[in-house]
């Protein structure tokens, strides 16, 4: 048994009691895997084609059930509800409360949702459908925090038995797991002061850069290969961009390191854990 939540609305595959709820197979698209694009070209003079590697197209998600009211005000007011989800063409988040968990795509409404009364005042059924284009399923990840690489204190020689080992110091990296069985884009949050960032994937190698001071108390948001910062985008202040995903069921380790700390710079990274 399933809840669809998108645009305001609750729509609700359980047995209780509700004003919009999904009938059996209700929910088409959600579950189900999305058509690969497969470029084929032929070998000329030979059997079979040249290898190429294929790709994902959208996913359509289409929620069809039935809508229970009181009265003929009620029902209009529901309907005309379920007609505006999305309806200037925005993009919106389509949450799915399922037995696995909670997962969730951006998506848009394709079409105008088909509703028809089958008793006035009392019920009536709709179909709506949605198009993701990012085919992915994503269940949210947690921030993980770290500030820049420091020392621990270190211990006082000669050492006497029982000996205290003090704490204190950062390696300066977060791990970030992918849960899921699709790959993921990290996103991270780098607060200042510096004048200069730079974070490097352990595993591998790859890495981005921010050339451009940031005072303390403000944030540059990095995800998706696009910088912000208080809502603007700062993008062109990149480095490196050598932009890396997490893959379904590994995690990676993230460096962090600053130029002329300023205060307690931090670095937040996190991961939406991803499938197919």
């Amino acid at each position: 048994m399933v809840r669809v939540h998108v645009g305001g609305l609750t729509l609700d595959g359980t047995d209780g009691p509700a004003t919009y709820t999904i009938s059996e197979d209700g929910l088409t698209g959600w579950w189900a895997g999305v058509a690969t694009r497969l470029p084929t070209i032929e070998r000329p003079q030979q059997h079979g084609e040249f290898p190429k590697d294929g790709l994902l197209g959208a996913r359509t998600i289409t929620v069809e059930g039935v809508i229970h009211t009181e009265d003929g005000l009620d029902q209009a007011e529901r309907m005309n509800a379920l007609s505006s989800v999305l309806a200037g063409g925005e993009g919106g988040l389509l949450t799915v409360e399922e037995p696995a968990g909670v997962k969730w795509a951006m998506v848009r409404r394709v079409g105008e949702p088909d509703v028809r009364i089958l008793v006035y005042g009392k019920t009536a059924v709709y179909q709506v459908r949605f198009r993701a284009a990012d085919p992915r399923r994503y269940s949210t990840g947690e921030w993980v925090e770290t500030g820049p690489p420091s020392a621990g204190q270190g211990v006082v020689w000669p050492v006497v038995w029982t000996a205290v080992w003090p704490g204190g110091g950062s390696s300066g990296r977060v791990l970030l797991p992918n849960d899921g069985k699709a790959p993921s884009s990290p996103s991270f949050v780098l607060s200042g002061g510096f004048s200069s960032a730079l974070v490097t994937c352990v595993e591998t190698g790859a890495r981005f850069g921010f050339e451009r001071p940031i005072p303390a108390g403000q944030s540059v948001v990095i995800e998706k290969g696009r910088a912000t910062l208080g809502g603007q985008d700062v993008s062109r202040w990149l480095r490196f961009r050598e932009w890396t995903s997490i893959p379904g069921g590994f995690s990676r380790t993230f460096q962090f390191d600053v130029t002329d700390p300023v205060g307690s710079p931090m670095m937040a990274g996190k991961v939406d854990h991803a499938w197919w």
